[in-house]
């Protein structure tokens, strides 16, 4: 494939799983990553994501694929859009939804058909399955995007530029097919936490989401 696919990468765990799976199917990427000056744990993303690139071109050296170096993005510089604000605040009046949905709308309106990384329980707290539509995208892979007739059209409007792979998977299944395929010790060498650069602190939201996920094991 000639032409280059633009992903959003943290050196996560969902995120990294992405990027193997289009890795193998002769994808090149050009990952993207945000900087947020909030979060502790930048410069361990970018490293973590710089050795996974190293281990997953290593293992998969029959791919056809190619992974470009990280774009790096300040939050900063991503330049705001006031109505996909103002759909942002819409849905926060009714439900709890993170703050990085709204600056990733403002993001897809550069990078259109921009991946977000929902596997199964974050769907389910933002958006019904029956919301979904069943794409077959440019990868020749299973690919979901948001029905705006079956949504709010706030959500409708929020997410109508993004795709949604991994919606149909959770962490655990991800967990059994790396082991299946021989690449869990890459999937292991993943970050998460935001506030630490060695041990998961424990106490942040995405520690505290893998607890919820099932994934405590990845704090010990």
């Amino acid at each position: 494939m000639g032409e280059v696919k633009h992903v959003l990468w943290t050196g996560g765990w969902d995120s990294t799983f992405r990027v193997i799976e289009l890795y193998n199917r002769g994808v090149k990427l050009q990952p993207l990553y945000v900087i947020d000056s909030s979060r502790g744990s930048t410069q361990k993303e970018i490293e973590t994501i710089n050795l996974l690139t190293d281990l997953i071109k290593t293992r998969f050296n029959n791919s056809n694929g190619d992974i470009l170096p990280v774009e790096l993005i300040e939050r900063k510089d991503i330049r705001s859009n006031l109505y996909i604000k103002l759909m942002y605040k819409l849905i926060k009046r009714r439900r709890k939804i993170g703050t990085q949905y709204k600056w990733l709308g403002y993001l897809s309106k550069k990078y259109e058909w921009l991946e977000i990384g929902f596997h199964k329980k974050d769907r389910d707290r933002l958006i019904n399955p029956n919301q979904l539509i069943k794409i077959t995208d440019d990868t020749n892979c299973e690919n979901w995007i948001i029905n705006r007739r079956k949504t709010s059209f706030p959500i409708g409007q929020l997410f109508k530029n993004f795709r949604f792979p991994l919606v149909y998977i959770s962490k655990l299944e991800m967990k059994e097919y790396a082991t299946e395929h021989g690449f869990l010790d890459i999937m292991l060498s993943t970050w998460f936490c935001h506030r630490s650069e060695e041990k998961p602190c424990g106490d942040c939201a995405p520690c505290k989401q893998y607890v919820i996920n099932d994934f405590g094991f990845r704090l010990e």
